[in-house]
């Protein structure tokens, strides 16, 4: 006859609870997890230099991706915590959400606020942490 302590009971719930949302909802997960995967810092790194699509709901302007760096007080090259400058040829739109998109790139949504009085020059924080 097995004994059930509460040691065994622990182990088995931190387990069951661990693998419930692989078993009771895959799609979930996995959009959870890719979601994650939208901003990360090596996504946008890749891109540096490159023209994107910023599209507000009335306007669309092209930006091009011009830096990539580290957050104060953050680690070094830290995958989720960096900032984003972007560069527009002629005024952009004021601050907010708006929906950046490339050929071959998920279309993610960013804040963005100025960061110079024209309007041309753009920084976005992405700061997520687990």
């Amino acid at each position: 006859m097995s004994r059930t302590t509460r040691r065994t009971l622990l182990r088995a719930s931190a387990l069951g609870a661990a693998i419930a949302p692989l078993l009771l909802a895959p799609e979930v997960y996995a959009a959870a997890t890719t979601r994650r995967d939208l901003y990360t810092r090596s996504r946008f790194a890749a891109l540096r230099r490159r023209t994107f699509r910023l599209e507000g709901p009335t306007r669309h302007w092209r930006v091009k991706l011009t830096k990539v760096r580290n957050l104060p007080n953050c680690s070094r090259h830290d995958q989720h915590a960096f900032s984003l400058t972007f560069r527009a040829g002629s005024a952009g739109p004021e601050q907010g959400s708006y929906l950046l998109r490339r050929p071959g790139f998920k279309p993610t949504t960013l804040f963005i606020v100025p960061s110079d009085r024209r309007r041309r020059t753009y920084e976005a924080v992405v700061f997520r942490k687990p």
